[in-house]
């Protein structure tokens, strides 16, 4: 941490002497936030600035592009697009980094900081801002972020927030890890985590807390209501077979500057707004615009509508290999956020994959678990190598990655995929069956 806050200081002194600042940042609730953090820390140094964000880092985004410019949630993986980029340029990323950056280049693996885990984008951004001026008050974007890539307040994001706690940018409190305040029957109708056998279904919510004795409003519930409503909803969790089950009761954080309290409601629309191709609302609702608000939750409502009817569709229709589990579709609208989901909540045993044929091109979706990663699961590693193999590009983390390649490819990437898996998961075990003495 102290090398990284070293690192973070010399690069934010660099941005603090460029008289104008182009921003590049994913569209996701870590890049969104990313991009807030940024932008705040430039606006208050009064630097003129221009944001723009993207769903991927291509030849298309660094067009025309010239320093300086810094890049957010992206880059660490496309070392040959960075360098094309005229002037001085920043990386500001978690990914694992692939090759090397002739740039500043500030990434927590560089520092044996796991990027999949402890610390997010919008973590090491924020580890930047925090020394371009008094910026402690936007530690909650940072904590957002990481919710966001459905990281832990573990390693590094722990030391954000405590900075955030002592600053008072956060509140925390043990709860319900909801993503939505007001009458508990309304948040659990409408919440999509945790994904339950009754989510959408207010009759049913409705029978189910009458059992429970239970009414109120979700985030005002304490003592023996909380206790009771969170081990009913665990034990349906265990039920279904899910990894999350002891996610439910915890530290709940409550943003104390942001245009919403409930950080994992913030969370929801960010997603919600990058998903439906209007990134720039979720910015303005990071720079603390109340005015976007109206229409963010508006397409965070729309967004539920289309994840529950593409969970109902992984349900139906999905197979399975040996290594893998995966559902094929055109013009899904939330391929990432079920793959997220069904790993967490339906399907626990094997990496689940959603490839989705949109735009002239398979968008590739590909979540894992902590058991699975025990086991030797690398996303990152088997998505790039099954990718590179039939003409695409993939990458990202151990535990979830992406990837493209070209319409018609697609069985042969699976084939690819399985044979890549069946390496990472199954070495272990291949080596413990094998006869002692046996050096083949």
């Amino acid at each position: 941490m102290k090398r990284l806050d070293r690192a973070a200081e010399a690069i934010a002194r660099s941005i603090l002497h460029c008289e104008q600042m182009r921003v590049i940042s994913h569209n996701d609730a870590d890049g969104i936030t990313s991009a807030g953090l940024i932008c705040h820390a430039l606006l208050r140094a009064g630097i003129p600035f221009q944001a723009t964000l993207v769903n991927r880092l291509d030849s298309s985004v660094i067009e025309g592009l010239t320093g300086p410019v810094v890049f957010c949630d992206m880059g660490s993986g496309k070392p040959e697009l960075i360098s094309l980029v005229p002037g001085e340029c920043f990386v500001l990323d978690h990914h694992r980094p692939v090759g090397s950056l002739d740039c500043m280049h500030h990434n927590p693996h560089l520092f044996g900081i796991d990027g999949a885990f402890e610390l997010s984008a919008s973590g090491t951004v924020y580890s930047v801002v925090r020394h371009m001026g008094d910026n402690a008050d936007l530690a909650g974007l940072a904590l957002v972020g990481a919710m966001g890539d459905r990281q832990a307040m573990i390693g590094a994001n722990r030391s954000i927030l405590e900075e955030a706690v002592a600053s008072g940018a956060v509140q925390v409190r043990p709860g319900l890890k909801l993503p939505g305040d007001g009458p508990v029957e309304e948040v659990l109708t409408r919440s999509i985590e945790p994904l339950l056998d009754f989510t959408g279904d207010r009759e049913k919510v409705r029978e189910f807390l009458d059992a429970l004795r239970i009414s109120g409003n979700a985030e005002s519930l304490e003592g023996d209501e909380l206790t009771r409503l969170a081990t009913a909803l665990t034990l349906k969790l265990i039920m279904q077979g899910s990894f999350a089950a002891d996610s439910i009761l915890g530290e709940v954080i409550r943003l104390r500057h942001e245009v919403v309290e409930n950080s994992l409601h913030m969370v929801q629309l960010l997603n919600a707004c990058g998903n439906r191709d209007l990134p720039g609302i979720g910015l303005t609702l990071c720079l603390r615009d109340r005015g976007s608000l109206i229409e963010a939750e508006r397409l965070r409502d729309e967004y539920r509508e289309h994840i529950l009817r593409e969970i109902s569709l992984l349900r139906e229709q999905s197979r399975q290999m040996k290594n893998l589990r995966y559902l094929k579709r055109m013009n899904m609208e939330a391929g990432a956020i079920v793959s997220g989901l069904g790993i967490r909540y339906l399907y626990t045993d094997l990496p689940l994959v959603t490839l989705n044929h949109k735009d002239d091109m398979i968008k590739i979706s590909a979540r894992g678990n902590k058991p699975l990663i025990a086991r030797g699961l690398d996303l990152s590693v088997a998505l790039r190598e099954a990718a590179n193999a039939v003409g695409g590009n993939g990458g990202g983390h151990t535990i979830a990655s992406g990837a493209s390649i070209p319409p018609g490819r697609e069985d042969e990437f699976l084939a690819l995929l399985d044979r890549i898996l069946d390496e990472q998961l199954n070495r272990g075990a291949d080596a413990s069956s094998r006869p002692v003495g046996d050096d083949a």
